[in-house]
Protein backbone atom coordinates (compact mmCIF):
# COMPACT_ATOMS: atom_id res chain seq x y z
CA UNK A 1 0.00 0.00 0.00
CA UNK A 2 1.39 3.37 -1.03
CA UNK A 3 1.93 6.04 1.59
CA UNK A 4 -0.35 9.08 1.41
CA UNK A 5 2.20 11.30 3.12
CA UNK A 6 3.36 14.26 1.10
CA UNK A 7 7.05 15.15 0.87
CA UNK A 8 7.94 17.68 3.59
CA UNK A 9 8.71 20.37 1.03
CA UNK A 10 5.15 20.17 -0.30
CA UNK A 11 3.89 21.49 3.06
CA UNK A 12 5.61 24.86 2.51
CA UNK A 13 3.71 27.53 0.64
CA UNK A 14 4.95 29.64 -2.24
CA UNK A 15 7.74 32.08 -1.31
CA UNK A 16 6.54 35.66 -1.85
CA UNK A 17 9.13 37.96 -0.30
CA UNK A 18 12.52 37.94 1.33
CA UNK A 19 14.00 40.25 3.97
CA UNK A 20 17.73 40.49 4.57
CA UNK A 21 19.55 42.60 7.12
CA UNK A 22 23.06 42.87 8.47
CA UNK A 23 23.83 42.79 12.18
CA UNK A 24 27.17 42.89 13.97
CA UNK A 25 26.93 39.10 14.40
CA UNK A 26 25.96 38.22 10.83
CA UNK A 27 23.27 38.32 8.17
CA UNK A 28 19.68 37.69 9.36
CA UNK A 29 16.80 36.81 7.07
CA UNK A 30 13.09 36.10 6.77
CA UNK A 31 11.30 34.32 3.92
CA UNK A 32 7.55 34.89 3.71
CA UNK A 33 5.30 32.18 2.26
CA UNK A 34 1.69 32.04 1.15
CA UNK A 35 -0.68 29.09 0.69
CA UNK A 36 -0.16 28.01 3.51
CA UNK A 37 1.16 31.22 4.95
CA UNK A 38 4.24 31.23 7.13
CA UNK A 39 7.68 32.66 7.74
CA UNK A 40 11.09 31.01 7.86
CA UNK A 41 13.77 33.08 9.56
CA UNK A 42 17.23 32.81 11.01
CA UNK A 43 20.88 33.62 10.42
CA UNK A 44 22.77 32.91 7.21
CA UNK A 45 25.68 30.64 8.05
CA UNK A 46 27.84 31.44 5.02
CA UNK A 47 28.66 35.06 4.35
CA UNK A 48 30.40 37.08 7.08
CA UNK A 49 28.84 40.39 8.15
CA UNK A 50 31.53 42.27 6.23
CA UNK A 51 30.56 40.70 2.88
CA UNK A 52 28.83 42.65 0.13
CA UNK A 53 25.01 42.61 0.07
CA UNK A 54 24.85 40.83 -3.30
CA UNK A 55 26.73 37.85 -1.82
CA UNK A 56 24.31 37.65 1.11
CA UNK A 57 21.34 38.06 -1.26
CA UNK A 58 22.52 35.12 -3.38
CA UNK A 59 22.98 33.04 -0.22
CA UNK A 60 19.45 33.92 0.90
CA UNK A 61 17.93 32.93 -2.45
CA UNK A 62 19.71 29.58 -2.11
CA UNK A 63 18.44 29.30 1.48
CA UNK A 64 14.87 29.98 0.28
CA UNK A 65 15.25 27.16 -2.25
CA UNK A 66 16.13 24.54 0.39
CA UNK A 67 12.73 24.02 2.08
CA UNK A 68 10.66 24.41 -1.11
CA UNK A 69 12.83 22.71 -3.75
CA UNK A 70 12.03 25.68 -6.00
CA UNK A 71 14.48 28.27 -7.34
CA UNK A 72 12.81 31.68 -6.91
CA UNK A 73 13.62 34.72 -9.05
CA UNK A 74 13.89 37.72 -6.74
CA UNK A 75 13.73 41.42 -7.55
CA UNK A 76 15.63 43.30 -4.84
CA UNK A 77 14.50 46.83 -3.98
CA UNK A 78 16.91 49.62 -3.15
CA UNK A 79 17.42 49.75 0.63
CA UNK A 80 15.31 52.30 2.45
CA UNK A 81 17.23 51.72 5.68
CA UNK A 82 20.95 51.10 6.21
CA UNK A 83 21.89 47.41 5.99
CA UNK A 84 18.30 46.32 5.24
CA UNK A 85 17.08 44.84 1.92
CA UNK A 86 13.74 43.46 0.77
CA UNK A 87 13.09 41.34 -2.27
CA UNK A 88 9.91 40.35 -4.05
CA UNK A 89 9.68 36.88 -5.56
CA UNK A 90 8.73 37.49 -9.20
CA UNK A 91 8.73 33.80 -10.17
CA UNK A 92 8.62 31.10 -7.50
CA UNK A 93 9.72 28.36 -9.88
CA UNK A 94 7.90 25.16 -10.70
CA UNK A 95 7.05 22.55 -8.10
CA UNK A 96 9.18 19.45 -8.60
CA UNK A 97 7.39 16.14 -9.08
CA UNK A 98 6.22 14.53 -5.86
Amino acid sequence: MASKRRPYWRTFGTPTSLVLYRTADGWRYAVHFTGPAGIAHGTLAGPPPSSEPDIAQAALVQKAEEPTHRRPDVLWQAPDQPDWWTGTVTVAGPLPPA
